[in-house]
């Protein structure tokens, strides 16, 4: 339900603003022009994240800068409730600059480096994390792979196949693949972890975007929209990022793989960390979890429909193996380099 603007009078003098002129930017973002300036407010869910007020206190004591920051109320408050809701506000950025999609990403992430590397915090390992997560995740994707498999063998034994059971049977031989590529990253992963005993964390964005880095008047970058932030592993934002460009039509995103480096230039990933988000990242799950459910027999939707669905997941699964593919081959190439310079 978009914001009504009767609801807004008695929230904005919490800020001691008064408004001369509002505008809907969407269904939960309002545009608010004062004679002090022009800001944006934001409802927040009911049921927010938690670190998102911690996430700025976090950036101000780490000392990055570049974020647009929250403007406290009279109790010096970042979030303020009226009528039940959750709201906070922040200056609004011009945002002029119409550049390359190229360029806006290059500085986008050249700043969720900066910011990563502002705010690592080193975690204590007890020498069974790595182990635990290896054993249950392998057993998982093998589950998986097996319970594709044996679908896959029931339908080559009928005469007919339905267009899904076709569509399956079809891209069996490259999921297996990946699976079995993801299964050697892992496994990998878990020998590069034996004996460490420390690990790191960052501060992630949870939701990167072009649309989450704005332009002030002087053109200068800065990141927003922190709702979904918190602390986890520094592959985290890398992974959602890629998983959310690759659900589109095929394509080939050279672009996602040097944005991936002009990251690692600045706060480059450990040995082990490239293992697991290559692992993570190959692993085609959304394709495995559309035939768990057709398996399963949910009957929520038409064949049909689980039909369109897992083209839709064979798009994205081959979007990302392009990615990985060629990052797999950097990383080769670089490991080769370093072997022969010893």
């Amino acid at each position: 339900m978009a914001i009504q603007v009767q609801e807004l009078r008695p929230l904005l003098m919490n800020y001691d603003i008064r408004a001369e002129y509002i505008e809907d930017i969407s269904r939960k973002t309002i545009k608010v022009y004062t004679d002090t300036g022009t800001y944006v407010l934001k409802k927040l869910p009911k049921q927010f994240n938690p670190a998102f007020v911690d996430s700025f206190k976090i950036l101000s004591q780490q000392g990055y800068k570049s974020y647009v920051p929250i403007v406290k109320n009279r109790q010096q408050q970042f979030i303020t409730q009226n009528n039940k809701e959750y709201y906070y506000m922040m200056p609004w950025l011009a945002n002029e600059p119409e550049d390359e999609l190229d360029a806006r990403h290059q500085y986008l992430f050249k700043e969720i480096a900066k910011m990563h590397s502002h705010t690592e915090r080193e975690v204590q390992l007890n020498g069974q994390e790595a182990a635990k997560h290896y054993d249950a995740l392998s057993q998982r994707w093998e589950r998986m792979k097996l319970l594709y498999e044996k679908y896959v063998d029931q339908c080559e034994r009928r005469l007919y196949l339905s267009p899904f059971e076709l569509q399956a049977v079809t891209y069996f031989i490259e999921v297996s693949r990946a699976i079995d590529f993801s299964k050697k990253k892992l496994q990998e992963w878990s020998e590069a972890m034996e004996g460490k005993e420390k690990g790191r964390i960052v501060l992630v964005h949870g939701k990167i975007s072009s649309h989450h880095f704005l332009y002030d008047d002087q053109g200068t970058g800065y990141l927003t929209n922190f709702e979904k932030a918190k602390y986890a592993a520094p592959i985290d934002d890398f992974l959602l990022f890629m998983n959310r460009t690759a659900s589109s039509y095929p394509t080939q995103c050279n672009d996602c793989v040097n944005w991936f480096y002009t990251y690692q230039k600045i706060y480059p990933y450990k040995e082990e960390e490239m293992l697991l988000f290559l692992s993570y990242l190959a692993f085609p799950d959304r394709i495995c979890r559309i035939i768990e459910s057709f398996v399963n027999r949910d009957k929520t939707e038409s064949e049909l429909e689980k039909n369109r669905q897992l083209v839709k997941a064979y798009w994205h699964f081959k979007n990302i193996e392009y990615i990985v593919m060629n990052i797999s081959e950097v990383e080769e190439k670089k490991k080769m380099q370093a072997e022969a310079s010893e």
